[in-house]
């Protein structure tokens, strides 16, 4: 009775049904579950904490909503009582079980190509139509604009109908309203759902035993807050051997309410493979020490600072949010290997930034080239054979660095901002490196293709190529560096912004 149909908002819903129902594809499910789904909606939606949260997705129009339908209003002659609730009752079967019908006869769903429901959705519709109160951010009722031959309202079935209805339940209270994350994958949507489903049912259940109105927003701010549950669904599919090919991620964070609202942020598949793969052998601890050191630092307001012992949990992870328009300018992708990967620091002002603390001469031993490799070949798409130059290069100047450069090179291949002169330091070694009787460090081919566009022009993005063969550098000069601490120059250590300092 149930499938997906590529609408983000229907498909959270159906995977929410589907998760509910302790199922893992949304065609497995039953007519008997079904009513289940449509039980639970009819006895948690028309009390607290549901009944007023869901306004952000259905508006205060909702029939759960509706204050003229509502049975437990006090002072309510009992004639009125039992007339509220029917009327109620009936709205409700309107919204939940209208895929028990045949349907309409003349109308098609948009989501599904099934016949349409039968019934009227709404005083103000057609038979069969539905509108903002039932599919979020439609327009009012009784506005023409942008639908088909200006009738207003989308023809909807009742499977379609019942996954809107529960759909808020596979969302996340976040940012400016709900927050919904549908893939082109569907199990990974299926274990998105799936995850904030059992959150919110765990919210819920707290919520009416401590007899209070409203459920808590998410703790992360949301950026945060969706890749956390997008690793924690890739370790279920992982753990489920439902992991499939990566795939892309879009956030819908939408309110339906008094000032409707949608902001979309988008996870290309480069990024979220990427992600797959950062948290298994090799790389999973490189990863995960690069990312505890991202978080937000707790920062407690100045009058509470000497007389608390309190410590704010954090709100963001820098990193995570770094990750969105990663790929949009390529010096988004050259500040996130340096600050991230070489650790050199970022100075934002914002005390709670962790970023202005790092320090590759304190951090050194966090630089893992095989985690920038996996970058640039996932995120990057960097071609291999220039990822082998770049660690041919690296390796030789490692071995000059040990035998003959010292720490005055390493210095000076590190803070060199000069192109003509960084390219004439690296002849220069080469030179006495071949003077010495060892083989040449690079040859002409792989200088070229690392750092240059054509004889003597320099590639836009040498520096980036610098950083990298640098990387990879620390990679083989463990001991040396060991040995060596002080061969990171001192500029490069960071400084706590003014009111850190303060």
């Amino acid at each position: 009775m149930l499938h997906y149909t590529g609408h983000p908002f229907v498909d959270v819903g159906m995977a929410a049904i589907t998760a509910f129902v302790n199922k893992t594809r949304p065609e497995d499910v039953t007519a008997d579950e079904l009513e289940q789904v449509a039980s639970y909606i009819e006895q948690n939606y028309v009390r607290p904490p549901l009944r007023g949260h869901l306004t952000m997705a259905f508006t205060a129009n909702a029939w759960f909503a509706q204050d003229a339908y509502n049975p437990d209003k006090p002072d309510l002659a009992p004639g009125e009582r039992a007339a509220r609730q029917a009327t109620r009752a009936a709205w409700a079967d309107r919204h939940l079980r209208q895929w028990r019908g045949a349907g309409a006869d003349d109308e098609r769903c948009i989501f599904t190509g099934l016949p349409a429901v039968a019934a009227r959705l709404s005083g103000k519709l057609p038979e069969s139509r539905a509108g903002r109160a039932q599919i979020p951010l439609l327009q009012g009722d009784d506005v023409i604009n942008f639908f088909a031959y200006g009738a207003s309202g989308l023809p909807i079935a009742g499977v379609a109908l019942l996954a809107l209805q529960f759909f808020p339940m596979g969302c996340a209270k976040c940012g400016v309203g709900l927050l919904a994350v549908h893939s082109d994958n569907d199990s990974l949507t299926y274990e998105l759902a799936r995850g904030f489903l059992n959150q919110n049912m765990r919210a819920i259940t707290k919520a009416q035993a401590a007899g209070e109105d409203k459920l808590p927003g998410a703790q992360r701010s949301l950026k945060t807050l969706l890749i956390e549950a997008l690793l924690e669904a890739e370790r279920r599919r992982s753990r489920s051997e439902r992991r499939t090919e990566p795939a892309s991620v879009t956030a819908y964070n939408f309110n339906n309410g008094k000032s409707p609202s949608l902001e979309l942020y988008h996870l290309p598949l480069e990024i979220v493979n990427f992600l797959q793969i950062a948290h298994t052998e090799p790389y999973h601890d490189a990863w995960n020490q690069v990312v505890q050191r991202a978080w937000e630092r707790a920062v407690l307001p100045k009058s509470k600072r000497a007389s608390s012992d309190e410590v704010a949990a954090p709100r963001r992870n820098y990193l995570y949010e770094d990750l969105f328009g990663l790929l949009d300018m390529p010096e988004n992708i050259a500040r996130f290997i340096r600050v991230y990967f070489l650790r050199i620091p970022r100075r934002t002002g914002y005390e709670e930034d962790p970023r202005w603390q790092y320090s590759l001469r304190n951090e050194w031993n966090l630089v893992s080239w095989p985690l920038v490799e996996l970058f640039l070949g996932k995120v990057v798409r960097m071609n291999d054979d220039r990822i082998k130059r770049i660690c041919a290069l690296g390796d030789g100047l490692a071995v000059y660095v040990q035998k003959q450069g010292g720490k005055r090179f390493f210095r000076n291949f590190f803070i060199e901002q000069n192109a003509a002169n960084f390219r004439a330091m690296l002849i220069k070694a080469n030179i006495d490196h071949i003077k010495a009787g060892y083989e040449p460090l690079f040859d002409v081919h792989t200088y070229i293709d690392v750092f240059e566009e054509g004889e003597e022009i320099m590639r836009p993005d040498w520096r980036l190529a610098r950083d990298l063969v640098l990387m990879r550098m620390i990679d083989q000069l463990r001991p040396w560096l060991t040995q060596n601490p002080d061969a990171v120059p001192e500029s490069e250590i960071g400084t706590a912004p003014a009111a850190a300092a303060a």
